[in-house]
């Protein structure tokens, strides 16, 4: 008895969608890069779901060379060998995305910084000093409400008959 093929079974799904991608991605890449990065996430989801669908393939394959007869190991070791050839060709796939995907982060913050560079220093140094103003505005409302904390807890133990707290 010749027991099913695993590779076969996993070359049937989806096989010749590979071919139809291609034309999609040069689309989205003159699109933009934002276009992109998302198709990119997607590959990386479907290159995990071949993964584990070529994993659990050669999981099944081990399973059937012991104690099988001689057609069928010799089929299911052949079978583990092309799984194992396209778990390594998905980790490499996998490599090369998150590469693109740092890249294209990499290439997004050298044009935020270009973007900076390019801006008046005028306007960045108003920018700046608004930004300063802020930051003192909030430690100066802190240190005002620590003070009136402070007061007022005297004035209620003055209410009290606690007397004046003691001098330093």
């Amino acid at each position: 008895m010749a027991g099913p093929s695993f590779v076969s079974e996993a070359a049937m799904l989806d096989g010749d969608k590979c071919g139809e991608a291609l034309p999609d991605v040069i689309e989205v890449k003159a699109a933009g890069a934002g276009d992109l990065e998302r198709l990119l996430q997607e590959f990386t989801a479907e290159m995990r779901a071949q993964f584990d669908l070529f994993r659990r393939l050669r999981a099944g394959a081990e399973s059937l060379i012991d104690g099988a007869d001689e057609g069928l190991a010799k089929l299911a070791r052949a079978d583990i060998k092309a799984a194992t050839d396209a778990i390594a060709l998905i980790v490499r796939t996998l490599e090369k995305i998150d590469a693109l995907l740092r890249q294209l982060e990499r290439d997004r913050l050298d044009a935020e910084e270009r973007l900076m560079e390019a801006r008046d220093p005028e306007v960045l140094r108003g920018e700046v000093e608004a930004l300063i103003a802020a930051r003192v505005e909030a430690e100066l409302a802190a240190r005002l409400d620590m003070a009136v904390a402070a007061r007022m807890a005297e004035v209620s133990g003055l209410a009290e008959g606690r007397g004046p707290p003691p001098s330093p």
